[in-house]
């Protein structure tokens, strides 16, 4: 382990949620696919028939004639943040990752926000490891020739951070929230017989795709973006009579599959929720038209038909898993969670059992917290990723609790670090608040509307 110290003058940053993210690895405990899979035949990405996967098995450790540059690599770009050279870091990055900006003063404001409620100290690089591809879930897009290398930053909190009366988790124990986060690079040969270099695609703490950082001051910023409710893709045939499933939330794959046409076809663009905290919370950049997939409850149909026509389609998706029936019969397994993660799919909580919070709010205020913190803690276990993202089961206590409720139930999910959760529904989901981030809303997509509807629901024709 390489261990690096201090930066000439430190940004500082804000960071929720230990636990580090890993793509490290992806080998292994392959599970079976279904024949709807060979819906994705996306030319920039495997398909889930292509590979197996591990999400805690690291890959390989190479000690070739790589390493050496690719830590150096890591470490002059680390080092450029600790000593805010926003223009070196914009040099080491890949042309595809720097199209995402819409200059380099945009990227350097981004970060100079980002970090500024902390003390950055110094930073420690782990050892390189080989990846068999990695997918940008921002763009979908597959790269090859890549490694990573796992950084860990350390960091302390301004004292006007330290001094509030109860600060969130990111303020005690910085240090955790930043280890061992993988910056993923790329070999690029742009000029043959002179040879090319590595350059960076995913720069682990200082990425997007990191665990959001809530800004230490309030901001007010709302941005357009629908937000989308799922529930069931499976055909209507498919329905048991005596199943759970509601007809009113089941989406024939069909017609999902022709609404992700009409999507991809009027230039809309599936993103993040880190990308929409980072352009509420500091001006990050967004897509044209921009848009957020979310599927409730983790059903097994989620794997058999959402997942592979999502990836046949370019699109990333959210998904609400409630972790205490993963693995049941009708739900998706852990290691299908752990392959949608390794083709871009995020994951969110949705507590253990899918409880009543309006209900346990007025009996069990202790129920309510072991729901949400067991449900984050499992999903984090399992799946190698910072859980920040909450979906509250029926839409409660926003659907039918009172302002107290609501209140209180904000409170606990910021202090167990969760920093986005969404509502159930609301047809006005379209537009966004920095100020309302634990009470997101949602458009609904129902199984019984016409394709009309749907495109009435959307924000761009």
């Amino acid at each position: 382990m390489e261990k690096l110290y201090t930066p000439r003058h430190a940004p500082s940053h804000r960071f929720l949620l230990g636990l580090f993210i890993s793509l490290l690895g992806i080998v292994c405990l392959s599970s079976s696919v279904t024949p709807s899979e060979q819906l994705s035949t996306v030319s920039h990405a495997l398909t889930p028939q292509q590979i197996s996967f591990s999400t805690h098995r690291p890959g390989p450790i190479w000690k070739d004639k790589d390493t050496q540059p690719v830590q150096s690599l890591a470490r002059k770009y680390m080092q450029a943040l600790l000593d805010q050279q926003y223009s070196v870091m914009w040099s080491l990055l890949h042309p595809q990752m720097q199209a995402k900006w819409p200059n380099q003063q945009a990227f350097a404001r981004f970060w100079r926000a980002r970090f500024q409620n902390y003390t950055l100290q110094g930073f420690t690089l782990g050892n390189v490891h080989k990846l068999p591809f990695w997918v940008d879930p921002e763009t979908m897009f597959q790269y090859s020739q890549v490694k990573a290398l796992p950084v860990s930053l350390q960091l302390v909190p301004r004292i006007a951070a330290r001094q509030q009366t109860q600060p969130p988790p990111e303020d005690v124990h910085p240090d955790q929230l930043f280890h061992q986060l993988p910056l993923i690079v790329q070999y690029r040969n742009d000029q043959g017989d002179k040879g090319g270099n590595w350059l960076i695609l995913d720069g682990g703490p200082t990425d997007m795709e990191a665990p959001i950082l809530p800004p230490e001051m309030p901001v007010s910023r709302m941005i357009q973006v629908p937000i989308l409710m799922y529930h069931h893709i499976i055909p209507s045939s498919a329905v048991h009579p005596r199943s759970d499933y509601a007809t009113t939330w089941v989406v024939p794959p069909a017609r999902f599959s022709q609404q992700l046409d009409y999507l991809k076809r009027h230039g809309y663009h599936s993103i993040t929720f880190n990308q929409l905290f980072d352009a509420l919370y500091y001006g990050g950049p967004l897509p044209p038209k921009p848009i957020i997939l979310t599927f409730d409850d983790g059903d097994a149909d989620h794997y058999q038909f959402a997942y592979p026509i999502l990836l046949a389609h370019h699109f990333s998706g959210m998904f609400y898993i409630i972790t205490g029936q993963v693995g049941r019969e009708g739900r998706m397994s852990w290691p299908q969670l752990g392959k949608m993660l390794a083709h871009g799919m995020q994951f969110g909580s949705h507590t253990v059992h899918h409880v009543d919070l309006t209900r346990w709010l007025t009996f069990s205020e202790k129920v309510v917290q072991q729901e949400l913190q067991q449900s984050q803690h499992t999903l984090e276990k399992q799946m190698g990723i910072a859980i920040q993202h909450f979906c509250y089961p029926y839409g409660d206590p926003f659907y039918r609790g009172t302002l107290g409720q609501r209140q209180r139930i904000v409170t606990l999910l910021a202090a167990d670090g969760y920093v986005g959760a969404t509502t159930s529904s609301d047809m006005n989901g379209s537009v966004q608040q920095s100020w309302n981030p634990l009470a997101l809303q949602r458009i609904p997509v129902f199984g019984v509307e016409s394709f009309q509807q749907f495109v009435a629901s959307l924000p761009w024709m």
